[in-house]
């Protein structure tokens, strides 16, 4: 590509949990094949995971907003605690955009749910599922919350929503519901896998993806390890802490890894016969064109994540169960008469709207 038409690209995922900044990795490709110069921006574990990824890109760090999950109660009460926060981290995150883009001469910018990374004299671009919030202990705040998000959305040149137009779709209301701002496309399932060209032989019983945020995510690891002594099935558990490197036999039949690069992952989901997961938004699209029998166990008081596995354990697409009921053996039975997790998408869906914004970047 001649250096005229290059790009330079600023790709900023929110750093709650992992799941932004995987479903970032198949757009990150795809920039760079496409002879672009791309620069990450996030914070903590989501940073580390995309260096990891891309060690050859410039990595830049932006606070993070500090977030405190809680062992008990509604993720959603303590957000609204914590609003200040979110507030100061995005005028924060703001004002560090204009030095990013003067410095590094940004001519477009993708940001995964941080409302501060835009540009009035740049073509921005807001990854988000979320078009409403659900609030099932204050329901009467969801339509401010829309609302909220309207003006959110509005701030940026276009809107793309990770997700399938099809009434066969994973995020439901949350996408679905409400009205979508006449600049917000759906653009597909982004997942940072592929749809295997072939069966793969499975040599593992079951996989255990624990990642998310702490303290919950240490929690729910040890329930597993706990229960997965007195069974007699292989498991191997993948711990998401990017920022270790550790793989360990504990027990017999337990096998404990901090980090796998995501096409190792991939490889081991494969080889696996059962998923456990969490049900993060970005986790449901890595797994939605693998067909594998899937237990979900939301993030305890994370409402999105209890809808959204509800939602497809009710269509009978997954076994869904919450991490205070949580009981493996019953879990394993359970999964053993549901369907496998399957959404159907092409996983390139969303090059053509990358092609785009990329076009419109040259004429703002």
């Amino acid at each position: 590509m001649p250096e005229t038409n290059r790009k330079v690209i600023l790709i900023a995922p929110l750093d709650w949990g992992l799941g932004h900044a995987t479903r970032c990795i198949p757009l990150i490709r795809a920039c760079l094949s496409l002879g672009h110069k791309v620069i990450m921006a996030s914070s903590g574990r989501s940073l580390q995971l995309l260096k990891k990824e891309f060690p050859e890109l410039t990595a830049i760090e932006i606070p993070s907003y500090d977030i405190y999950y809680q062992k008990k109660g509604s993720f959603i009460i303590k957000m609204i605690a914590q609003l200040g926060k979110v507030f100061r981290g995005i005028k924060r995150e703001h004002l560090l955009t204009a030095e990013i883009v003067k410095q590094y001469g940004v001519n477009l910018i993708i940001a995964d749910n941080r409302y501060g990374i835009y540009h009035k004299d740049v073509f921005s671009v807001i990854i988000t599922h979320q078009m409403m919030v659900k609030v099932p202990s204050f329901k009467i705040a969801e339509p401010f919350v829309y609302l909220w998000l309207q003006w959110q959305h509005k701030k940026f040149d276009t809107v793309w929503i990770p997700d399938t137009v099809a009434e066969n779709n994973i995020s439901g209301d949350l996408s679905h519901k409400y009205p979508k701002p006449k600049h917000a496309k759906y653009i597909g399932i982004l997942t940072r896998f592929r749809k295997p060209e072939q069966e793969v032989t499975q040599t593992n019983d079951i996989l255990a993806i624990v990642s998310g945020p702490e303290p919950q995510r240490s929690i729910f690891e040890e329930m597993i390890i706990s229960q997965a002594k007195s069974i007699q099935q292989q498991v191997i558990i993948v711990r998401g802490i990017s920022e270790v490197d550790t793989d360990e036999k504990i027990a017999d039949n337990i096998r404990v890894i901090s980090h796998l690069p995501g096409e190792q992952l991939f490889q081991l989901i494969l080889q696996s016969a059962t998923i456990i997961s969490r049900g993060g938004y970005s986790t449901l699209m890595d797994l939605a064109l693998l067909n594998k029998k899937c237990i979900f166990v939301p993030t305890p008081g994370q409402t999105e994540q209890e809808y959204l596995v509800k939602a497809l354990h009710k269509n009978n697409l997954v076994f869904g169960t919450t991490q205070d009921k949580f009981n493996l053996q019953e879990a394993l039975n359970g999964v053993a008469n549901k369907s496998t997790f399957s959404i159907p998408s092409d996983v390139n869906a969303f090059i053509p709207y990358l092609n785009e914004a990329i076009s419109f970047s040259e004429k703002k």
